[in-house]
């Protein structure tokens, strides 16, 4: 009981503002050295100052209806708080409270929904035998306009002025008013909390660090804060200039930037925006509300080329660097080509009519030994372009890629083990160690090679749904089709007729790739 009565007395007369039940109305007569008399104090601190001061992130020209924003209540001693605003809402309700003492203290409040007026914060900081009063903050509503979002993937033409904007990549929608002809306005609207980021470029392709890695001038909303940056390495940027007047807040459910940037360069860091002339610009959006490493598929980033004087869009395709032009080659030749027709030919050969003793055994070997060698080096190009272009072994074509590399590269030294399990005279059965050998060389070099031939496919895919440059798809699609479609067109026919004419190219005519040696090895006669 004595303690109750203790914790009761001491809750009676510590001045916490949180106690006060207030609104925005009643905080009005509450000025400095006004009378208070409430919870012990007589009158409110006779100054207003940094004792107790009211801030907000709010842009220089307005909030967004509904969108939200951090108003921050600071004193230069540790003392309890409360705020109040005229509009909007702190949650559900008009005030919010800091109970404990403390320097500094921020509050989440969300723009009425209103296109017009004002909104104005009051504020108390207070302990027991002392209560101050912030002067009072007032902040407008923006002009506009305001935009929504939309999910929309179809590019579309907007006069300039249409409140509506023009969809620049998949959930990426953007307005910009360049009517002055000195500044552009810009809003860019994203689904989702994530980071989001507008880039300008020089050229016509999409590039993270610009047309010949010549920069990128970007805006990124990340953190509540819109920064400038000058990229021209493929890495997550760092450092950036917080950009005077912009805002990065959640309106609706959605990721909305907001800043204004001069037409004109001002350094060779800066890229001119050019209305009336279309002209390249990138965007890119991700997860998390901190900048961070976004997807690699085509709706985490993109570009457009975008005319700003009459803010029309019309999508814009990636670029294909020499990394990636040679892995697709590369791997498409050797998984797709040599390395299936050289298992194809070990398979369905070796009882062809008339075939040449170990004539299989050295097409088998050769084509392997050179689709292994290319695999490598395919495999050393997808190393580079991901370094600079996206996440390690992200996606289902870099994780079966990099699964069927591993086990592709290791058949060669698991093939040396073959001679540690003798090949059976004619007539004689496999010892058990053949046969554990042979089923684990054969059945993982089948996974292996299945997995290469579809896994070429997939590549293909991503480059239509990454938006790659049309020629780089060709080039891809038509390799890749003459490579498995080959293959499995004679794998087909040889399971239907044994002696085709393919298989008795190979092995039986002229056209074979080894003469007839009769010391042929014990490894290179055909199975038994």
């Amino acid at each position: 009981m004595a303690m109750l009565l203790w914790a009761l007395t001491f809750h009676l007369v510590t001045a916490y503002p949180s106690l006060l039940d207030c609104d925005y109305s009643c905080m009005g007569s509450y000025t400095p050295g006004a009378a208070f008399n409430y919870m012990s104090v007589a009158t409110i601190g006779a100054t207003s100052g940094d004792t107790c001061k009211i801030t907000t992130n709010i842009p220089t020209d307005g909030y967004h209806p509904t969108a939200s924003y951090t108003v921050t209540v600071t004193s230069t001693t540790a003392l309890a708080q409360k705020v109040v605003c005229s509009a909007g809402t702190f949650g559900s309700l008009t005030q919010a409270n800091a109970g404990s003492e403390e320097t500094s203290h921020s509050y989440t409040w969300t723009a009425p929904s209103s296109t017009s007026g004002s909104a104005s914060f009051r504020a108390l900081c207070g302990n027991q035998g002392e209560m101050w009063y912030a002067a009072e903050v007032t902040e407008s509503v923006g002009s506009g306009p305001f935009t929504t979002a939309t999910t929309s993937t179809t590019s579309t033409t907007t006069a300039a002025g249409d409140a509506a904007g023009v969809e620049i990549g998949s959930g990426m929608r953007m307005y910009a008013d360049v009517a002055n002809g000195q500044d552009a306005d810009i809003e860019v609207t994203s689904t989702g909390d994530g980071w989001s980021a507008l880039g300008f470029i020089e050229g016509s392709s999409v590039s993270m660090t610009g047309g010949s890695g010549g920069g990128n001038d970007a805006f990124i909303c990340s953190g509540g804060e819109v920064k400038r940056y000058w990229i021209t390495s493929y890495t997550t940027p760092s450092g950036g200039v917080a950009v005077p007047g912009s805002s990065c807040s959640m309106v609706s459910g959605n990721r909305v930037m907001r800043f204004k940037r001069p037409l004109a360069a001002s350094s060779a860091t800066e890229i001119a925006m050019t209305p009336g002339t279309s002209q390249m610009v990138i965007w890119a959006h991700g997860n998390s509300p901190t900048l961070s490493q976004h997807g690699s598929s085509g709706s985490d980033r993109g570009g457009s080329m975008v005319d700003f004087a009459t803010l029309s869009a019309v999508g814009a395709t990636k670029a294909v660097g020499p990394a990636l032009f040679l892995h697709v080659i590369l791997m498409v030749i050797g998984w797709g080509t040599l390395l299936p027709w050289g298992v194809a030919i070990a398979n369905r050969t070796r009882t062809v009519s008339n075939a040449k003793p170990g004539a299989w055994f050295k097409w088998h070997k050769r084509l392997q030994s050179i689709g292994w060698l290319i695999q490598l080096v395919g495999f050393g190009m997808a190393i580079w372009h991901v370094q600079e272009n996206g996440t390690h072994f992200s996606g289902p074509h870099q994780i079966i890629g990099l699964v069927v590399v591993i086990i592709g590269t290791s058949q060669p030294f698991n093939a040396l083990l073959r001679k540690l399990c003798a090949h059976p005279t004619p007539g004689d059965d496999k010892t058990t160690g053949r046969l554990v050998w042979e089923i684990a060389h054969k059945g993982l070099g089948y996974f292996a090679t299945l997995l290469g031939m579809v896994n070429c496919w997939v590549g293909v895919a991503l480059l239509i749904k990454g938006e790659y440059e049309v020629a780089a798809i060709a080039v891809a699609a038509t390799l890749s089709s003459i490579g498995t479609l080959s293959v499995t067109f004679y794998f087909i026919l040889s399971l239907i007729q044994k002696d085709n004419c393919i298989s008795r190219m190979l092995v039986s005519s002229s056209h074979a790739a080894v003469k007839e040696i009769a010391d042929e090895t014990s490894d290179e006669r055909p199975s038994a």
